[in-house]
């Protein structure tokens, strides 16, 4: 399904075809919502269309070295999709609004969204959604900090639980407290949300001097994902013969995974917490790392420690 062409790798035309069927078709519903009147929701599947469909190709196309550049503009349009609806529709899809939505026992965008995003589609998909469509991160991997020094254990370790624990707190006291029903609290709130989201991010990133230190440590959505993605078929797959650990692949992740000796051992890469960036598998000069899609297979000494049903780039 791949062609080579040196630096980069350039897909089966009938990938082309899918993608732009895709957008073809989420631009479609967002001329008709747009032309309903429900500009905000036109504005978020126009943005998912672009992002899934041209820019998404753009990066299976383009050179090694541009991957990472290409993965940031497909991270920026997938995020502005999520937000869009709280920018301009005070409709939340995180998790508070999850959770308001559960306390009033009533269906709404943050439900399906969470379903597919946080608990369902990482079954399968991984955290596909933090590394490419996430609207934290879209700022986060722009800022000038890099990654992180390593992994802090000991507390920093249940921060993510504890922003469970207040964004069901928050959605609890909004509820059932301030009286604000499943439709929302309004413009405000949501925006005023939306800012303290950015804000605990962007200044965590700092003080850590680490873009992703609030995915690692405060993230609420990050409590469930660790878990939810552990069995996911999309991941990061290894050829064990072809691996020398030399580390480059660990050097280079942003959450701070031990790549190389995962990878020599032929075991399941960064399970419930690999993003899926890709960085490690365009640092590996021998080509014993790629994405795959498929169950992990025992490693052998004769042969590949993972065997996918099928590889993308």
């Amino acid at each position: 399904m791949l062609r080579d062409t040196g630096d980069s790798i350039l897909p089966h035309p009938a990938v082309f075809a899918a993608t732009a069927a895709v957008t073809g078709v989420a631009w479609s519903l967002a001329g008709l919502l747009w032309s309903s009147g429900d500009r905000a929701w036109a504005v978020s599947v126009f943005a998912a269309g672009l992002s899934v469909g041209p820019c998404l190709t753009g990066y299976v196309t383009a050179p090694r070295a541009l991957k990472q550049l290409q993965r940031r503009v497909v991270l920026a349009t997938g995020g502005v999709s999520i937000l869009a609806p709280s920018l301009l529709a005070a409709t939340s899809l995180d998790l508070e609004g999850f959770f308001l939505l559960l306390f009033a026992g009533t269906a709404g965008a943050a439900l399906g969204h969470t379903l597919v995003t946080v608990i369902v589609g990482p079954l399968v998909f991984g955290r596909a959604l933090c590394g490419w469509g996430c609207w934290r991160a879209m700022v986060l991997e722009l800022l000038p900090v890099g990654r992180g020094p390593g992994r802090r254990a000991g507390v920093w370790r249940v921060g993510p639980y504890l922003g469970l624990a207040t964004s069901a707190g928050a959605a609890a006291f909004s509820f059932y407290v301030l009286g604000h029903g499943s439709a929302g609290a309004g413009a405000l709130p949501v925006l005023v949300a939306c800012g303290v989201y950015y804000v605990a991010s962007i200044g965590l990133a700092l003080v850590l001097r680490d873009q992703r230190a609030f995915c690692k440590y405060l993230c609420p959505s990050s409590a469930i994902l660790r878990w939810t993605s552990r069995p996911a078929l999309l991941r990061v797959a290894a050829n064990v013969d072809a691996c020398d650990g030399c580390g480059a692949c660990t050097r280079v992740c942003p959450v701070d995974i031990d790549v190389a000796p995962l990878a020599r051992a032929g075991r399941r890469i960064g399970s419930g917490e690999c993003v899926l960036c890709q960085r490690c598998v365009q640092a590996c000069t021998r080509g014993a790392l790629r994405l795959a899609f498929g169950r992990l297979r025992t490693s052998t000494a004769a042969g590949p420690a993972l065997s996918p049903r099928t590889s993308v780039c």
